[in-house]
């Protein structure tokens, strides 16, 4: 398989990452997991699908996967009753919006022990216009305040996982800063005794190998369809396999400390290791003109330049200031982390209320324009400093 080989040749002077706190942290995922019913939010992705097969082999007592996309559910059921062919794990799947009524009619009916969710807009790309910032706010922190809401309402012992990622660190972009304020909500709610019977966790990195919608994944489809690689060459990247990035979720899921965020501990990679390149810069038409003269020399033709992308952070950082890392650290390959989310979970809450409302009227979104929701979100995440340049990825190869 490609993205197997290619994988090999990036992440070529590293060892496959987690194994050894996978396997030391045997013992407290196996009393977390066993007899409990755990859900998965956004099961049918990348990541959710690599920690769903994981979580299975955990052999929870049930698991309930809940993804929007409907193809996608329909293939990881196959692959998941393919991987287990004997005696397989008890789950089931639902094609559901997890902001939506029917779902928390789903959630209220089955009231599960632990909740992942991995539902989320990931691309820096999507801050097109206060339209995708909207939706982006709905799904990545909005949502996500109903489940909050839904685990103090509900009461008893459970767990909440919730995915964030590297550009919610001093984040540049609406994206990052809505996954920046998502942690807050959730740093805010483990301090509140309100929440004194679940254990809220998260946990931040970087770019997955080959995951839906990002750039490695674009170059396979580039390469079968015979066109030029496309992209930025300024900005340095981290790089986990889907596998890893699992573990990773599955181990920040089953962690014994609420409050606290699990960031891995990496290196750079480089994307085109193993690669002769031909790079035209933004020079299109020459790129396509010289595909197959450039074949056959052994170079593969690429577009490659300075990103001019609006949110785009020339570099990835997975700490900001004032978080601290407490003296008991129980990983070798995993560093945890603190933050003080410098609010109150009712502070957060009531402000959050007020923004939904604002991005749920029609009228106000026409009239705001994108600088207005931008300087919603900077009144929220006070680290954001967005980087606006007027150019979308939708305008480009």
């Amino acid at each position: 398989m490609e993205s197997a080989r290619l994988a090999s040749q990036i992440l070529h002077d590293r060892n496959e990452l987690f194994v050894r706190d996978f396997a030391q942290q045997q013992g407290q995922l196996q009393s977390v997991l066993a007899g409990s019913r755990v859900m998965v939010i956004g099961a049918a992705g990348s990541i959710g699908r690599a920690t769903a097969e994981i979580l299975l082999g955990c052999r929870p007592a049930m698991t309930q996967l809940v993804d929007l996309s409907e193809n996608n559910l329909a293939e990881l059921t196959r692959h998941l009753r393919n991987s287990f062919p004997r005696q397989a794990p008890e789950f089931d799947c639902w094609t559901l919006d997890f902001t939506g009524v029917p779902f928390q009619a789903l959630l209220e009916e089955s009231r599960p022990d632990i909740i992942l969710n991995f539902a989320a807009f990931k691309h820096v790309r999507s801050e097109k216009d206060q339209y995708t910032i909207a939706e982006m706010l709905r799904v990545n922190v909005l949502g996500n305040l109903r489940l909050l809401d839904w685990c103090r309402s509900a009461g008893g012992e459970r767990r909440l996982f919730v995915i964030s990622t590297d550009k919610a660190v001093n984040p540049v972009s609406c994206m990052g800063a809505s996954k920046r304020l998502m942690e807050r909500l959730l740093l805010c709610a483990a301090q509140d005794p309100g929440f004194g019977g679940t254990c809220i966790t998260t946990t931040r990195f970087a770019n997955v190998l080959f995951s839906d919608g990002s750039l490695p994944h674009s170059f396979l489809a580039r390469m079968r369809e015979g066109q030029p690689l496309a992209g930025p060459d300024d900005i340095e990247r981290y790089f986990i396999t889907p596998q890893e990035a699992g573990r990773l979720c599955l181990l920040a899921a089953c962690h014994g400390q609420g409050g606290e965020i699990l960031i891995p501990n990496m290196r750079p990679a480089d994307l085109m290791r193993g690669y002769s390149m031909k790079n035209y810069g933004a020079d299109t038409a020459a790129a396509f003109a010289n595909f197959s003269a450039d074949l056959e020399r052994g170079a593969y033709p690429c577009l490659f330049g300075p990103s001019i992308t609006s949110g785009e952070k020339g570099y990835e950082e997975f700490i900001e200031n004032g978080e601290v890392r407490p003296a008991k650290q129980p990983y070798r390959e995993i560093s945890v982390l603190r933050s003080d989310p410098a609010s109150s979970y009712a502070e957060l809450h009531g402000a959050l209320l007020e923004l939904a409302a604002d991005t749920a009227n029609a009228a106000w979104l026409r009239s705001a324009g994108k600088q207005a929701i931008v300087e919603r979100m900077a009144g929220l995440v006070p680290s954001f400093r967005h980087i606006e340049t007027g150019h979308s990825l939708d305008r480009r190869i």
